[in-house]
C-alpha cells in the first residue's frame, strides 16, 4: 500500500537515480536525493534516514506496489540490472492496489497543486466503477476571458480549473481526452507514472 506522499517521492527519487545505469549509487547518496527532494516539496529540509532508503529499497524490489524493481547492489552500491527499467512505466493492475491509490490522492487533493490531480481522479474512479466528485477552485483572481474559453470548449464536461495555474485551454482540453490508461474498466489499468506525476506540487 502506498503509505503516504513522503514514500512516493522517495520512490520516484531512486527510481531517477537508478534509471539508466549511468552510474551506482551508494545508500548515503540516495539518502541525500531524498532528503533534496523531500525539501523541495516541504520548504525544509530534514534529513532521510539509512534505515528509510533500505526500508523503501525493499518495497521497491517487492511485489507490494507491484514495482518488482530489478534493483542489484555490488560492493556498497546499488544500480538496476536492467537500465531500461523504470517504475514510472509499471501498470496497476491489482483492483485492491488502486482502490488505496484512490483514497490516498483523495486525502491529499487539497494539498497538491497540480492541474492533473483531479483528472488522474476522475479516471481512476471511472476505471473502478466509483462516482465522481469534482472540486471546483475558486480563486480571488480569476482570468474571466479565459473562463469563458474554457466553458465554451469544455462545454458540459465537469472537470477542477484552477484558474491561477493559467493552463491553456487547448493543453486542458488534451489532457481530458481518453488517453491509455483509460482502456477496459475491468482491467484497472493506470500507469505509476501518472500518479506520481499528479502528485507534484507544481506541473512540469
Amino acid at each position: 500500500m502506498p503509505a503516504n506522499l513522503n514514500a512516493l517521492i522517495r520512490y520516484k527519487t531512486i527510481n531517477s537515480c537508478l534509471f539508466g545505469g549511468k552510474r551506482r549509487w551508494s545508500i548515503d547518496e540516495l539518502r541525500e536525493r531524498c532528503s533534496e527532494a523531500l525539501a523541495e516539496d516541504r520548504g525544509r529540509y530534514a534529513g532521510v534516514s539509512e534505515r528509510t532508503i533500505r526500508d523503501d529499497i525493499r518495497v521497491m524490489r517487492s511485489d507490494i506496489l507491484g514495482f518488482n524493481a530489478p534493483i542489484k547492489q555490488e560492493g556498497g552500491f546499488y544500480f538496476y540490472s536492467d537500465p531500461g527499467y523504470s517504475i514510472l512505466s509499471i501498470r496497476i493492475t491489482d483492483a485492491g492496489l488502486a482502490e488505496q491509490i484512490l483514497g490516498l490522492l483523495l486525502k491529499l487533493r487539497g494539498k497538491v497543486n497540480h492541474p492533473e490531480m483531479e483528472i488522474i481522479l476522475q479516471r481512476l474512479s471511472e476505471l473502478l466503477d466509483r462516482e465522481y466528485k469534482p472540486v471546483l477552485v475558486k480563486r480571488e483572481k480569476v482570468d474571466l476571458s479565459e473562463k469563458e474559453v474554457l466553458a465554451d470548449e469544455m462545454k458540459s464536461t465537469e472537470v477542477c480549473i484552477d484558474y491561477d495555474l493559467k493552463i491553456p485551454s487547448r493543453k486542458l482540453k488534451a489532457m481530458m481526452s481518453p488517453g491509455p490508461f483509460r482502456s477496459r474498466r475491468s482491467s484497472y489499468e493506470l500507469l505509476w507514472g501518472d500518479v506520481l506525476m499528479a502528485l507534484r506540487g507544481q506541473p512540469n
